[in-house]
């Protein structure tokens, strides 16, 4: 199975238009930063069990991460 490199910017997936739907790295996007489309997925590297997964709740011109509780 080949295995891919982490783009430098940790964008992963992006929206035509849209922006950016799944990302990954060491440090959460702060709030109200922009180009990160509603619903978008963080993946945090270096988190600790139950903090690694984060969702934004806010909007693309103004982004509101929050962690995701365990199911």
């Amino acid at each position: 199975m080949a295995t891919e490199e982490l783009p430098a910017s940790g964008i992963m997936y992006t929206v035509p238009g849209g922006g950016s739907l799944l990302v990954a790295g060491l440090s959460v996007p702060a709030d109200g930063v922009s180009g990160y489309s509603t619903g978008c997925l963080f993946l945090k590297l270096n988190g600790a069990s139950g903090s690694t997964v984060y969702v934004n709740d806010g909007t693309m011109a103004s982004a509101d991460f929050n962690s995701l509780a365990r199911v």
